[in-house]
């Protein structure tokens, strides 16, 4: 695929997706532990924050892209988009639906991660950001999952590194806005964001579990075939 073509892929998810970035991340990003930081101490903590979490989502990229030159792009197209469209849908039924009732609690699995960034929250350091970046782009995100999509079907290491790292690029203006200036946005709109986001997801999870079931209809379910060449069990 085409560099630039992987550049304006991850990018543009990344901005489109800033809504839900501002639902699921806003709320860590204003907890920053900026009080004690002033002008340009208070840009490089927080350029060094976005720089670790884009960092992450690089790592993850390499580690996807990895993966996907492991299958033929075919099957990588329809069967992973599927199980990537369920991963989104148990995703919303499990933090919107499950985890606030109540009936199962997951966050074991990340529990480290949160100890950790606990710690680092006390620490003064300006340099502490760039992991608190890192480890902040491992928590569970619907919208990395459909990012890491893209970075299986590049099929390739660098790009799906460079996909990923374009999407956290992307993430990143909404971000920014909420560091320097979290206080002008309305609790009011910071909600009506937070409940649009099981909608976001699920409509996302919907479109790539129907993507991957070969249904035949074109842009949403095209047929995925393999070529001109028919598979056949008998020998003519």
């Amino acid at each position: 695929m085409v560099l630039s073509a992987i550049i304006q892929i991850g990018f543009f998810m990344g901005l489109l997706g800033s809504i839900h970035c501002v639902g699921m991340c806003g709320p860590l990003v204003m907890a920053l532990p900026l009080m004690d930081k002033q002008g340009f101490q208070k840009f490089l903590a927080i350029a060094l924050y976005h720089i670790g979490k884009m960092g992450s989502y690089a790592l993850l990229g390499i580690i996807f892209g990895l993966l996907g030159s492991q299958f033929p792009m075919y099957l990588l197209q329809q069967n992973l988009s599927v199980v990537i469209g369920l991963i989104m849908l148990l995703y919303v039924l499990y933090v919107f639906v499950l985890k606030q009732k109540h009936i199962v609690n997951l966050n074991f699995l990340y529990q480290p991660i949160v100890s950790l960034l606990t710690i680092m929250f006390k620490q003064k350091s300006t340099a502490i950001f760039l992991l608190i970046g890192f480890l902040n782009g491992l928590l569970p995100c619907g919208m990395v999952y459909l990012a890491l999509t893209s970075a299986l079907a590049t099929q390739h290491v660098l790009q799906g590194g460079l996909l990923m790292l374009f999407f956290g690029l992307g993430t990143a203006p909404a971000l920014l806005l909420v560091s320097f200036g979290g206080q002008l946005i309305s609790l009011s709109a910071r909600r009506k964001f937070q409940s649009w986001l099981p909608v976001f997801i699920v409509t996302m999870g919907l479109i790539l579990i129907l993507r991957g079931m070969n249904l035949g209809i074109p842009y949403l379910s095209p047929q995925i075939g393999l070529g001109n060449q028919s598979i056949s069990c008998h020998n003519s």
